[in-house]
């Protein structure tokens, strides 16, 4: 798996919508600059940060900077939205809990004019499934343990996927990795990866220019026509040029907002106050990255005894770890996602309490390591305290606070380096399903996705309930009852959902509709100064 430097991977699994839907979207207009009271745009480009991506190949994307560029220039066949899903290179669906059929929009071309058929749809999916591409979203695309077989019907106009497992293919293909490929792309994999081939692209902007690990521009085509319908369109025009600037240093950003050499800038929650004091520009915080702990619970780990997971649990202060971390910009998890999430609910009874007594009687003594990634809060302030913390109860702690590229390697693929891990998770989806399989079935060593060696029956029963479920109150209460055996076991513990925050010059803004992470929208307002 390859995660970017900012925020990890999609999580691998999504939930299968179990019920019969249908759904439908008509087509869309280029969205236009509207009144705002700012004066009229004096620009048409959007400059805005980005973290350095793998590669241009969205299917092979796994990082959220992939992401973003894919999102730039492939399209989807639906697109998350407030309230719900909308067509992309889509009109109309209809889905089953094992399959799903979409019947294309006729406007839609590639970069070099090509119509887009159900034949192109069908090979790019294909493309995305192919274990030769070894695409690490794929499973959150078409499910864990699905190979999926595509059909295409060029007379009808459609397209149709189907998978052996239930799964939610319409939400999972809503993912920009699930960007359609054109035959031009695929028919030269390795400069589809660069980002050199002319008319691989299916979405509204080509790429014009790039200095690897430094910037990427972005020109909007002048005959894309295949804009999706917004339930409410955010105000502004398309930007014609996007500039992406590599930008790791989040305060230095702030200060390139700040003098006018950016106009979106991703900032930490500590330059809030330094980007909204001299009103230079506004911030916006989105609900980003759930972060939780995962123990290693295989034999000669000190947490396969459940009374020391627990006595972890209790030592930790939920609310001061999200002061250190995301500085009152968080939300503090009860379930291991957000209070946005389908099926989530209040119910916080299952959470094991903070009791920092009860913690020193079982953790004195007692060593162990702890695994994070410094994007834990700024520089692994987060792991930083979680080690002190730990230390005050009694144990000794052994912090590898570390880059996210040293983490990932670790956290999937050294099962032996670590006792405790703090885990930073996309959930692209938008699914309380996400994480479940991070704590169920083979372990990763056995080519599962079960980090700790968990074994927790109750979880796993209420998982596959709901997947099995054939409404939607089945199938919440089965992932709510899997969440809530795993918290409390302490095989898990919620800390918090993570922010992403921009900072927004006037003039500009931005928004992700439908909490579609991977969707930045982009739009100039007015007049900037």
């Amino acid at each position: 798996m390859r995660h970017g430097s900012s925020r990890v991977l999609s999580s691998t699994v999504a939930l299968a919508s179990v019920v019969l839907v249908a759904g439908c979207a008509t087509t869309g207009s280029a969205p236009t600059a509207t009144s705002s009271g700012a004066g009229a745009a004096s620009t048409t480009t959007v400059r805005t940060t980005i973290v350095v991506p793998a590669g241009f190949d969205p299917a092979k994307g796994a990082s959220l900077p992939d992401f973003l560029l894919a999102r730039m220039a492939f399209d989807t066949l639906v697109r998350k939205d407030t309230g719900g899903i909308v067509g992309g290179l889509a009109t109309t669906w209809t889905s089953t809990p094992t399959s799903a059929t979409f019947t294309l929009r006729t406007d839609a071309t590639c970069t070099d004019g090509t119509k887009i058929t159900p034949t192109i749809v069908k090979a790019s999916l294909e493309h995305l499934a192919d274990p030769k591409t070894t695409a690490s979203s794929a499973v959150s695309v078409f499910g864990p343990g699905n190979a999926p077989k595509v059909t295409a019907d060029d007379a009808a106009n459609t397209v149709t996927v189907t998978v052996e497992r239930p799964w939610d293919l319409v939400g999972g293909l809503t993912i920009a990795t699930a960007g359609i490929v054109c035959p031009a792309g695929l028919a030269d994999p390795e400069a589809l990866e660069a980002g050199t081939v002319k008319g691989a692209g299916s979405g509204p902007y080509t790429l014009t220019a790039q200095q690897s690990g430094a910037s990427y521009t972005f020109e909007l085509r002048t005959d894309y026509t295949a804009w999706p319908k917004r339930s409410q369109e955010p105000a502004g025009a398309v930007p014609k040029t996007v500039q992406l600037v590599v930008s790791l240093d989040p305060t230095a950003a702030t200060n390139l907002v700040k003098n006018g050499q950016l106009d979106i800038a991703q900032i930490n929650a500590e330059s809030i106050p330094r980007v909204e004091g001299d009103g230079s520009a506004k911030s916006k915080v989105f609900p980003f990255s759930d972060y939780y702990l995962v123990f290693n619970e295989r034999p000669g780990s000190p947490f396969a005894d459940p009374a020391v997971r627990k006595a972890v649990a209790q030592a930790i202060d939920h609310a001061a770890f999200e002061k250190v971390t995301s500085k009152g910009t968080g939300e503090v998890l009860s379930y291991l996602a957000t209070k946005n999430t389908p099926c989530w609910d209040s119910d916080s009874s299952f959470v094991i309490p903070t009791d920092l007594a009860a913690a020193k009687k079982v953790l004195a003594g007692k060593t162990f390591r702890l695994l994070g990634p410094q994007i834990i809060g700024t520089n692994g302030a987060g792991n930083v305290y979680l080690q002190e913390v730990l230390r005050s109860a009694g144990a000794t702690v052994q912090l590898e606070n570390t880059d996210v590229g040293t983490w990932v390697s670790k956290a999937f693929g050294a099962p032996d380096a670590w006792d405790v891990q703090v885990f930073a998770d996309l959930n692209f989806i938008g699914s309380l399903a996400s994480p479940l399989p991070f704590f169920s079935g083979p372990a990763v060593e056995a080519g599962g996705g079960n980090l700790g060696a968990v074994k927790n029956a109750a979880a796993d029963a209420a998982f596959a309930q709901g997947l099995a479920a054939t409404d939607e109150q089945g199938r919440c209460s089965g992932l709510r009852a899997a969440h809530q055996a795993l918290v409390k076991a302490a095989d898990t513990v919620p800390l918090v959902n993570d922010a992403f925050i921009y900072a927004v010059r006037p003039g500009f803004d931005v928004s992700m509709l439908g909490g579609a992470l991977d969707d930045p929208t982009f739009r100039i307002t007015g007049a900037s100064s």
